[in-house]
């Protein structure tokens, strides 16, 4: 599996999300990562040469926690949540992790990958851990204010699979 990582998302980006990056790799995480930012401000902080099953993807732009994030994202398509969105959609990534605008995330996701047919809205989900091993899913946790009875049966389906 191969992880696209926001490194401009977040309060103390990319500092931190490079360390753990970093770090992640150092014990032996199984996925490959890319990190994706302003690879000038991300090469200073990992070691040359790179360790095994870690890429940089250079991402000119970045979406401010305060900015709008479709906005943001339609304007200005070199921010680092939409590179890593767009690996995704192009297969050269599985999965994005971003710590920056939830928002913009969220906007990347479907502007970039598209809606699930039949789902009317994305939903958040926090994996939590459970005795039997399997995590479990809480998908929404709250984020959607106005979610109607539908929006909540497809969270619950999306949750279940």
């Amino acid at each position: 599996m191969k992880i696209a990582v926001d490194a401009m998302g977040g309060d103390h980006a990319p500092d931190e999300i490079v360390r753990g990056a970093l770090l992640y790799r150092e014990k032996g995480g199984a996925s490959d990562l890319v990190l994706v930012g302003r690879e000038e401000a991300v090469r200073k902080l990992v070691p040359d040469p790179l360790p095994p099953g870690l890429t940089i993807r250079d991402a000119r732009d970045v979406v401010g926690m305060d900015e709008h994030p479709s906005t943001a994202l339609r304007r200005r398509p070199d921010t680092s949540i939409g590179v890593a969105t767009a690996l995704v959609k192009h297969g050269e990534a599985d999965a994005v992790v971003s710590a920056g605008n939830t928002g913009a995330t969220m906007a990347a996701g479907l502007l970039t990958l598209g809606r699930i047919r039949g789902i009317d809205r994305p939903a958040l989900c926090g994996l939590f851990p459970t005795t039997k091993g399997k995590p479990a899913c809480l998908l929404d946790a709250g984020a959607t204010m106005d979610a109607t009875e539908q929006n909540i049966l497809q969270f619950a389906r999306m949750a279940s699979r």
